[in-house]
């Protein structure tokens, strides 16, 4: 989970930013680049979370849903775990690339926060038409006239 003091800091930077998207990036970027400078500390962090289990198991979920909440975040149905868990994952793919690679930069660092934002943007869209496809169906009546009907 953030801190206060990080929750704080975050809230000040997304003050006025009316965009999700661009939230999200501010955020990420910022919690990411103040752990890329301690990977050390970090990964010892970690590493202790995850041998004592002692209910952090849930670590990067916790960060992403106050992520989530920072930006504004109000949904109640399923798209309240999707999203979060979405998040999660690139936390932890960006986490893995931070603690794993020796020479993994800054530039490197937003450059992957970008390209993540950008694919779940492409996600959304898909995930958007197929609900719409399914909505059609439902709503359309079948007759003899419309085809097989099933």
């Amino acid at each position: 989970m953030l801190t206060d003091k990080e929750k704080k800091n975050l809230e000040k930077k997304i003050k006025g930013i009316n965009s999700i998207n661009q939230k999200i990036t501010i955020m990420l970027l910022d919690k990411l680049k103040s752990d890329l400078k301690s990977k050390d500390i970090i990964k010892n962090d970690i590493k202790s979370k995850i041998s004592k289990c002692d209910g952090e198991i849930f670590y990067l979920y916790n960060i992403a849903s106050d992520m989530w909440y920072l930006a504004g975040d109000k949904s109640t149905d399923y798209n309240f775990y999707t999203k979060r868990l979405i998040l999660a994952g690139i936390l932890s793919k960006l986490y893995f690339k931070i603690l794993a690679l020796k020479d993994y930069s800054l530039e490197q660092l937003e450059v992957d926060i970008k390209g993540e934002i950008k694919n779940i943007g492409k996600f959304n869209k898909l995930k958007s038409k197929i609900i719409s496809t399914f909505q059609n169906l439902k709503d359309r009546p079948f007759s003899k006239n419309t085809g097989r009907g099933y």
